[in-house]
């Protein structure tokens, strides 16, 4: 069940999130999504702050934008004030302009996407640099390969990951298993190299 309130500018709000173009770029919100990918989002609940021109969804959040899929608690979208409230035709795409600026996921997060997943306690969006950062105990496995690090930044545009291990000062490191061919029919898992930060396309 969704609570709206101000049901006429959430209406218009949402709107706006399904308008062609969300994001700066040829890149899309989540990782593997375009410009052109609308974002869907389900929740059991959501406000509309009309002043501070914000979204918050909470209750089983989940997300799908392209071929990417999150999942987390809440979810907090900030909108361009300028763009808040598009005309009346946005959902038909009249009008339609870059309206998400920022978002906050609040943990555990969850992202699926083609190849890969990625858990953390928490998530960011930054529409200015086309990023997606998961913080705090996060898991990022591609295929037979599992990199755990403090945080990573998933560059929407490029499409490149990149893992780190917290502050250097602090002894933050960065720890990879990468599983052979020939280990999958033994089951044995050979090689295990650690650094400061990995990166993965």
């Amino acid at each position: 069940m969704v609570l709206l309130r101000h049901l006429l500018p959430v209406v218009l709000a949402a709107s706006a999130l399904a308008a062609p173009a969300l994001a700066k770029g040829k890149g899309g919100i989540l990782p593997g999504a375009t410009a052109k990918d609308p974002l869907n989002i389900d929740a059991g609940k959501l406000d509309f702050f009309e002043k501070e021109q914000k979204l918050i969804y909470s209750g089983s959040v989940i997300v799908v934008n392209g071929p990417s899929t999150l999942k987390a608690s809440q979810m907090t979208i900030y909108l361009d004030p300028q763009n808040a409230a598009p005309p009346q035709n946005a959902a038909a795409g009249g009008g339609s302009k870059d309206r998400v600026r920022h978002i906050d996921v609040a943990g555990p997060v969850t992202l699926v996407t083609k190849d890969q997943v990625g858990t953390g306690d928490k998530a960011t969006y930054d529409r200015a640099q086309n990023k997606v950062r998961l913080l705090g105990n996060v898991v990022w496995t591609q295929g037979d390969t599992v990199t755990k690090g403090d945080w990573l930044d998933y560059d929407t545009t490029t499409g490149q990951a990149v893992v780190g291990g917290g502050e250097q000062a602090k002894g933050g490191r960065v720890h990879s298993v990468l599983t052979p061919s020939e280990a999958k029919s033994d089951g044995k898992a050979e090689a295990k190299p650690e650094g400061k930060a990995a990166k993965q396309q």
